[in-house]
């Protein structure tokens, strides 16, 4: 965390820049959130990624980075849980049920070996949406509904409470079972996560884009994405009105930047020596990423990018969608 506040020249620069660019109001649907005390263990397969950066990541932290990173701004949140199956969801959920803001929101963890527990907890009128996630399980779930198991499904269809999607793997590989989840509960609304899993634009993505955009319930943010291209294209896909901004905090704190190793393929490269980055792979190709910056201001900057393709009269109106308004209807804050 102090590396991670130790800004940059460029970043200060970034941070200024989107002060004055960003809306007033501003609603990040992808949040994680909960105690130390939460963190029970964390497992070699999570210790050796990217997700236990922070395994924990107050509401207190929260507000005082919102502080940092959007000055001046009205902030509201969706938070949910770290997703690694080393955390008590239970008690992490109760936390951020008893102690979010009023005017924030809170996604339901659910915890797929426990489906009692999740159908009950859905009828808490705090929840305003449900995540569940794929390496919950050892070794990971490969198909949705090994982890948003059809029972859970049925009840948040029914209660109107919509899903945050992250795919077992990258969009273009599970096409066909996100269509089948779409046409197995036909009133279910879905927010697809990382716009699909993707940082940059791969072979497949505006097929799987245009066959996901023909159901009006489907929904993207996009958290951790730094790629213009993969937003403009999310958006011509889906409209304007179906884009929500997420940042994915606290990793949008890590400095890191794709590149394509020559025998493991896309992979992240970062400027420190995060504990979960390879030694040798950092020391051959570090070089790659000197002066990155935060991922937060990455993926601010793939959106202003994106935004700025258009025709300048939708512009502001884009902006507002995408970062309050979309949100702002399809959770209810």
């Amino acid at each position: 965390m102090a590396y991670a506040l130790d800004f940059k020249p460029q970043e200060r620069e970034l941070l200024n820049g989107f002060t004055r660019w960003l809306p007033s109001k501003i609603i990040d649907c992808h949040a994680h959130c909960n105690l130390a005390e939460h963190v029970r263990w964390v497992d070699d397969t999570t210790y050796n990624h990217m997700l236990s950066t922070f395994p924990s990541f107050s509401l207190e932290e929260s507000v005082q980075w919102h502080n940092m990173l959007y000055p001046g701004k009205d902030i509201r949140s969706l938070r949910f849980p770290k997703t690694f199956s080393g955390i008590d969801h239970r008690q992490a959920n109760r936390y951020l049920f008893e102690n979010s803001k009023f005017s924030d929101r809170v996604a339901l963890y659910g915890l797929p070996d426990d489906i009692g527990y999740t159908i009950a907890t859905l009828h808490n009128p705090r929840v305003s949406a449900l995540k569940m996630y794929y390496s919950y399980f050892k070794p990971p779930a490969t198909e949705i509904y090994q982890y948003f198991p059809k029972e859970v499904l049925e009840v948040a269809q029914e209660l109107d409470i919509p899903i945050i999607l992250h795919p077992p793997r990258i969009i273009t590989k599970c096409l066909d079972q996100t269509i089948d989840l779409l046409q197995d509960f036909p009133r279910l609304r879905v927010v697809l996560a990382h716009l699909g899993l993707t940082k940059i634009v791969v072979p497949g993505l505006k097929e799987a884009y245009e066959a996901l955009a023909q159901c009006d319930r489907i929904f993207l943010d996009t958290a951790l994405v730094p790629s213009a291209e993969v937003v403009s294209l999310a958006i011509r896909s889906f409209g304007i009105d179906r884009i929500m901004y997420g940042s994915d905090e606290p990793l949008n704190l890590i400095r890191s930047a794709t590149y394509t190793h020559p025998a493991k393929g896309q992979r992240l490269i970062t400027e420190y020596p995060y504990h979960w980055v390879d030694p040798s792979e950092h020391t051959e190709f570090q070089h790659m990423v000197a002066g990155v910056t935060h991922a937060h201001w990455q993926t601010l900057n793939a959106i202003k990018t994106a935004i700025e393709g258009m025709p300048f009269s939708v512009q502001e109106s884009a902006k507002q969608r995408i970062f309050n308004d979309n949100a702002s209807a399809f959770f209810g804050f």
